[in-house]
């Protein structure tokens, strides 16, 4: 039963652990059952689907994964990895139901899936750097995160992110960097690109104040760029930039933004504290407590009509080869 699942010492089902050269490839369905799992048993005892533990030169390809009683793939401490053509899928309001969390990693790339999920479709999580992620589609969830950082007062370190050519539909969040008061580390050189917005709300935050929670200290955020972002925002607060008053958040760039109302003639706005912004032909003003330069002003862009989600084309990069292969259809 799930609920007695907290008497055994397992933190995942599936566990990959310091494995070179590893494929899984196919197109079956893991479905974990989760709904079994989120009412009767506390996020920390929930296991992960599946987990991929010190691994290098790993390809995850083509499968299902329904329902993960808590993450749907983590990974964590490895190099050189590809994930793609993934489709990860439970309910909204499903509780800690990541798509992907990476963290302790580097040169990972999640290519050419959809996520729909209860939490973070994709979460780059603390000594992560060299990760790229393109032609992904998700929502639900709370879209495409660095972070959270900090907790605790940790030091955290993210680096060198691409997320390009992905789409936000009816997300919570969009492009999104999550840090908690407190943390130390740094987020720098981040860049999200080619982004359609499908009556997501939030669309672009970086929220140094995540839970809210007192601190001395803030991991700092600087050299993020947001780039070529068009479409519909669920919220009148189309960019959110909350930063730490300490610390602040240095050189944001905004380059070609274009977001309108899911609401016919509701106007968005920004909400700005303590950020350096270089704004270059963005349709929603952005007023700053801090330095703020605006090479441009807001454009008066034509209203577009919403968009529409649009499978992600696949990935045309030679698949690797590797010598084990195997084809999953779990029903667990």
């Amino acid at each position: 039963m799930a609920k007695d699942w907290g008497s055994k010492i397992s933190e995942c089902w599936l566990c990959f652990e310091k494995v070179t050269g590893l494929v899984l490839t196919g197109s079956g369905v893991l479905n974990s059952h989760g709904e079994n799992w989120w009412s009767s048993v506390g996020f920390p005892s929930r296991p992960e689907a599946v987990r991929f533990f010190g691994c290098q030169n790993l390809l995850y390809k083509g499968l299902t994964q329904i329902n993960s009683p808590r993450n749907h793939i983590s990974i964590f401490g490895c190099t050189n990895a590809t994930l793609s053509n993934l489709h990860l899928i439970a309910p909204a309001n499903s509780p800690n139901t990541d798509g992907i969390d990476i963290s302790h990693s580097q040169n990972i790339h999640v290519l050419s899936s959809t996520i729909n999920t209860g939490d973070d479709c994709v979460a780059i999580k603390g000594a992560s750097y060299d990760i790229n992620i393109t032609y992904v589609t998700c929502g639900p969830g709370h879209g495409i995160s660095i972070g959270s950082l900090g907790q605790g007062g940790a030091s955290e370190v993210v680096q060198n992110v691409n997320v390009r050519h992905c789409t936000f539909s009816g997300t919570q969040n969009g492009a999104r960097i999550k840090t908690w008061p407190g943390g130390r580390g740094f987020v720098k050189n981040i860049l999200y690109e080619n982004i359609t917005l499908i009556n997501a709300n939030f669309p672009i935050i970086i929220d140094q104040q995540y839970h809210q929670s007192a601190g001395a200290t803030a991991v700092k955020v600087s050299d993020v760029t947001f780039k070529s972002f068009k479409g519909t925002s669920a919220d009148a607060t189309a960019i959110k930039l909350d930063c730490d008053p300490t610390t602040g958040c240095d050189n944001i760039v905004m380059d070609h933004i274009n977001i309108v109302s899911s609401s016919p003639r509701t106007p968005l706005t920004s909400y700005c504290k303590f950020a350096h912004v270089i704004s270059r032909v963005v349709s929603i003003r952005i007023d700053c407590d801090f330095r703020n330069e605006d090479s441009q002003p807001a454009s008066s862009h034509p209203q577009p009509s919403a968009p529409s989600a649009v499978s992600p084309k696949p990935h045309t990069q030679p698949p690797l080869s590797f010598p084990f292969y195997t084809n999953f259809n779990i029903f667990l």
